[in-house]
């Protein structure tokens, strides 16, 4: 899937897109704040990010999968472990860094 980035975002050419905002760790190891992505299965739609955003891998994303030092919220709502779940058109993800403390 042909992407390109600007301005900090990296955008997949597709109609059916997820926006994923970075926070924390995960946007400093990307180096960007928000990425579109083509929809599809979690597991799909972290692949694309992690293509579009290298910085991410191996200490956030590993083929496809979320590591324990990542947490991923769908719409800013609800937690997603479940690397099948489908991510529909306009859905927003939100990549977290797991830290304890405060």
């Amino acid at each position: 899937m042909p992407m390109r980035a600007r301005r900090g975002r990296c955008c997949a050419v597709s109609e059916a897109l997820v926006e994923v905002e970075l926070y924390g760790l995960p946007r400093l190891y990307a180096g960007a704040s928000r990425c579109s992505v083509a929809a599809g299965s979690l597991r799909a739609v972290l692949r694309a990010v992690q293509a579009a955003l290298p910085g991410l891998g191996p200490a956030m994303i590993v083929d496809g999968a979320p590591t324990e030092h990542l947490l991923v919220a769908l719409d800013g709502r609800e937690m997603l472990v479940d690397l099948d779940a489908a991510i529909g058109d306009g859905a927003v993800l939100v990549l977290v860094s797991a830290q304890a403390g405060g």
